[in-house]
């Protein structure tokens, strides 16, 4: 069971681990300042963001961050090589070592929210090694996001205000995804969930967008992987060109399967003859140097076991295209997965496909807490840094609903009035929006709202009512938007 830090001074607690490691004055006092200013915010940023950890949870887990992926952290100071060697990194952080071991050294510049960053960026997983490179975007798009998030408590929070600082975050896209998938499902989903378990949740449509919007953030992040996914989209448009020249095509699929019965025969007849499989072993060895040497005749085994798994895996492969049905599935695929690659995307698409899925997940919403929380999370993505959502649909759906559960107070006995009267609410940055009071005045057919906060004019606007309208406003002074 979860050890609850609730109970504890996490003060002391990451005291104890700056003690254990050994920082330096510089980094102890950066990391101490940094959990007083998170502790400055974060009620804020919990009653704006809605769906995040308990305080106590969030400390819990930059705790175990550093104790078990933190070697170290060094201060990049002003003017010094490791400020410029920072700036050569995407994401402001570098990390070294393994994920196995305390051998991670976070470099940060210093500030308390970089700071934060790195200590996340520093706890995330490594990517499986078979991973196609659809899973390593996704991922690394998803890991990145939930870093930004992390760190959101201190870059937009302070003890009284919140304010959006577009320019701060590392990167639109992979905050963008992070902050969809949170919620849609939950930030213990985003935060926890595998490729897997993404596909099986979200639909094809919002998936397909998910991909490339990964994959064109990935291939500005790792040129090593950018190399690798131009030289795959290289090989597949060779092949389908190949593949488009049908005999020649059929005329090296046979060349090819002789190839791998010969390969097969050969494994064969190692494997059957103990004396030829130990000669095979020694010469393998004789060539390789020592960190690759085999160091028995068993392993040795093994590896020409799994070779002839690999052929036969192969030549039930070119079985297949030598089917007319599935060569032209497999061609279709290839067409499919070089178009997939080369088309540009805008992330626009990508925030239609989730506006589809937060519509739905409006429409099926009845509990009131749930409800008021939708209200924040609409009004959180009207100030998402670089997106440009149409979310009237949103609105329009969600005002109605809200009154109707009693979440907020109806203004006129009309609901396409209440709908233009109360969607000003999604447009302020208080922190609170319950304590929002509204304050109408009504001239001829333009009625003027005025949104406060305590005494506090937040904004004011205008609705102009249609011609010759007689809708009776029954509230005409400072009111409470929000029902009990």
């Amino acid at each position: 069971m979860k050890k609850n830090i609730l109970n504890k001074d996490y003060k002391e607690e990451i005291a104890n681990v700056i003690e254990s490691r050994n920082f330096t004055q510089n980094s102890a006092n950066l990391l101490l300042n940094m959990v007083y200013r998170i502790d400055d915010g974060y009620e804020n940023y919990q009653t704006v963001k809605r769906d995040v950890p308990r305080k106590g949870e969030f400390f819990e887990n930059v705790i175990n961050e550093l104790k078990h992926n933190c070697s170290d952290i060094i201060i990049a100071e002003p003017n010094t090589n490791l400020e410029k060697e920072l700036k050569k990194s995407k994401c402001t952080i570098l990390t070294e070592g393994s994920s196995d071991s305390l051998t991670k050294r976070v470099i940060s510049y210093p500030n308390e929210k970089t700071l934060l960053y790195g200590i996340t960026k520093a706890g995330v997983k490594p990517l499986r090694r078979n991973a196609s490179a659809e899973e390593k975007a996704v991922m690394t798009t998803l890991n990145i996001g939930k870093c930004i998030s992390t760190a959101e408590v201190l870059r937009d929070f302070n003890g009284w205000a919140w304010s959006v600082i577009d320019k701060e975050v590392e990167s639109t896209e992979c905050n963008v995804v992070y902050v969809f998938i949170s919620m849609l499902m939950g930030y213990e989903f985003a935060s926890k969930a595998n490729y897997e378990m993404i596909e099986k949740t979200f639909p094809k449509k919002f998936m397909d967008e998910l991909k490339k919007v990964s994959i064109q953030f990935f291939m500005s992040y790792d040129k090593e992987e950018n190399e690798a996914i131009l030289k795959n989209l290289a090989d597949n448009k060779r092949k389908l060109a190949k593949m488009k020249n049908q005999s020649s095509f059929v005329a090296e699929i046979a060349e090819k399967k002789k190839a791998a019965l010969s390969e097969i025969r050969k494994i064969d007849e190692l494997l059957n003859d103990s004396k030829m499989m130990k000669k095979s072993y020694l010469a393998y060895n004789k060539k390789m140097p020592a960190e690759k040497k085999i160091f028995s005749v068993s392993h040795y085994e093994d590896i020409i076991e799994k070779l002839r798994v690999d052929a036969n895996h192969k030549l039930e492969e070119l079985n297949k295209l030598q089917n007319p049905v599935q060569f032209m599935e497999a061609r279709d695929r290839l067409e499919y997965q070089i178009k997939f690659y080369e088309e540009k995307t805008d992330i626009s698409k990508f925030e239609k496909e989730f506006i589809k899925l937060f519509e739905e997940k409006i429409k099926h919403t009845t509990d009131k807490k749930k409800i008021l929380d939708l209200i924040y999370q609409v009004r959180y993505l009207n100030f998402l840094p670089n997106c440009k959502m149409n979310l009237e649909r949103l609105k329009e759906i969600l005002i109605p609903l809200a009154i109707k559960h009693n979440v907020l107070a109806p203004i006129s006995n009309n609901d396409k009035l209440d709908y233009k009267i109360l969607k000003g609410l999604f447009d302020s940055q208080v922190v609170a929006l319950d304590n929002l009071t509204i304050k109408l005045a009504s001239r001829e057919n333009v009625i003027n709202v005025e949104l406060y906060e305590g005494n506090t004019l937040d904004r004011s606007y205008n609705v102009v009512l249609p011609e010759g309208s007689n809708i009776e406003i029954r509230k005409t002074k400072k009111t409470k938007i929000f029902g009990k």
